[in-house]
């Protein structure tokens, strides 16, 4: 069986967030489980890291919409068992920010991404690679289930349409329509029409042969209106082929027995060396008190991730006996304000975009992790918390439900049931209680590193999805 997955980022060559770490993983894991599986994504000349994988230049591929010509020329690599295919086209792609700046977004996305889409499917025709599998990921390559239907009818590959996050929609002006080449048929509410506008992810989640979410919570999340953005009765229609398997993180990037980042290896049975390396995050970072509880969040400054709740906590967090460190990068409001935070409280620690030392090092010093989303697809702070014997702290939705349990129903997580700044005090509080007993944390701290949240589990169901749409067992 053949797969090729179409994203607009991959890690270790582009990546904005958790899509680039989630093709990558996916992507490798399948591989090493046996699978044929490519990669294609754009070529971002100024953003991306391409050079040290030894690029090798292969077809050039021409596609037109709307009268218009768009030259791609091709570059694979491999890695990780995974094929990669990159399009490069310097008008489209040689830009310094991949979508656009936090302020904005790049006014031709819709073309960037629509041409991006044409030229996989024309690239597959003319290479012959014959695909059983053409696994879509996100609205920027929403496009490629309605080219398909449209104008590669001979590409016999079934689609799967994976949402990361419905939160981001494609959606454009309905001229758009005009210039992907697009028939103004499909300007109707079944297919792209979307108050007026486009939606991108709309085409994909229709023209598609089945429907993934990273989160079996979220998949039911997202068929309500509260959930969606607009797109609740949508996405209901597709209940009988819509399925969410919960995502992993990268357990060869991420683990604690063989990180070089970290001052001390450690794993479950020696999980007591964390606190080597709390002491050198501490140092670092200018906190103190190692005997005090450490809570980090880290997570891409965006709305609904409960960053507001945790900027009007501030004084009451200055005055609980713990350290907090916040990581992450976004929206401009978000950063200026944790930096504020930062600046007025001597236990709130701030770094706005995050370096790959500082990550693995907060993590592996972190005694919890805060995740206290008012929506959460998928989540991965919670998944490397617990990696690296940290303990959840988190609030009751989608993924977040999927990877948590409470302790009090037997678990290892603290939950926020409300969404409030109330809910999140009473859950800091109720984990800076249970730090007090360090036999005990610890103990819950080798149970979570037990767990397993690799992606290597969630390929595995992948693959046995694609089997079961392809009329397998």
């Amino acid at each position: 069986m053949i797969a090729v997955h179409i994203t607009s980022e991959v890690y270790p060559f582009s990546r904005t967030g958790m899509l680039g770490d989630s093709v990558f993983g996916l992507a490798k894991s399948q591989a090493s489980l046996g699978q044929e599986t490519v990669v294609f994504s754009p070529m971002y000349t100024s953003a991306g890291c391409y050079e040290p994988y030894g690029l090798v230049k292969g077809r050039d591929i021409t596609v037109y919409a709307a009268g218009v010509c768009y030259f791609f020329t091709t570059f694979s690599t491999q890695l990780d068992g995974v094929r990669y295919v990159f399009f490069n086209n310097e008008e489209l792609y040689n830009r310094r920010y991949i979508y656009g700046t936090s302020s904005y977004d790049y006014s031709d996305n819709d073309i960037r991404y629509g041409m991006f889409c044409m030229a996989s499917l024309q690239y597959i025709r003319e290479e012959s690679i014959h695909p059983d599998i053409i696994h879509c990921h996100e609205w920027q390559a929403g496009l490629v289930p309605v080219y398909k239907h449209l104008f590669y009818e001979d590409i016999k590959a079934k689609i799967v349409f994976t949402i990361h996050d419905i939160t981001f929609q494609g959606v454009f002006g309905k001229f758009s329509i005009q210039s992907l080449g697009l028939p103004w048929e499909m300007y109707n509410i079944e297919e792209l029409e979307f108050y007026e506008n486009i939606s991108l992810l709309k085409g994909g989640a229709t023209h598609s042969d089945f429907i993934t979410l990273l989160s079996p919570t979220y998949a039911k999340e997202v068929q309500t209106e509260e959930n969606s953005f607009g797109l609740g009765s949508f996405m209901a229609k597709f209940e009988d082929r819509i399925e969410g398997i919960l995502g992993g993180i990268d357990y060869d990037r991420f683990n604690p027995e063989t990180d070089q980042f970290i001052k001390m290896n450690y794993n479950a049975d020696t999980v007591q060396h964390k606190l080597v390396n709390k002491e050198d995050f501490l140092s670092e970072t200018g906190l103190g008190n190692t005997e005090l509880p450490l809570f980090l969040l880290e997570t891409k400054f965006t709305e609904r991730k409960g960053l507001e709740l945790l900027a009007d906590c501030a004084d009451k967090l200055a005055e609980i006996p713990a350290n907090f460190a916040i990581l992450g990068y976004g929206e401009p409001k978000f950063c200026s304000k944790f930096k504020e935070i930062a600046n007025n409280h001597n236990n709130v620690f701030t770094s706005i975009g995050i370096s790959e030392s500082m990550l693995h090092k907060a993590y592996a010093a972190a005694d919890f992790v805060l995740r206290p989303s008012l929506s959460d697809p998928c989540g991965k702070s919670q998944m490397l918390g617990m990696r690296y014997g940290a303990l959840p702290v988190v609030r009751r939705t989608g993924g977040l439900i999927d990877t948590v349990v409470d302790i009090e129903d037997g678990g290892y997580g603290f939950f926020m049931d409300g969404y409030s700044r109330h809910d999140l005090i009473k859950q800091i509080n109720r984990a800076v209680d249970f730090f007090q007993n360090k036999a005990i944390l610890f103990e819950y701290a080798a149970k979570v590193m037990r767990l397993d949240f690799s992606w290597m589990r969630t390929a595995e169901k992948f693959i046995l999805l694609y089997q079961r749409i392809l009329g397998g067992s």
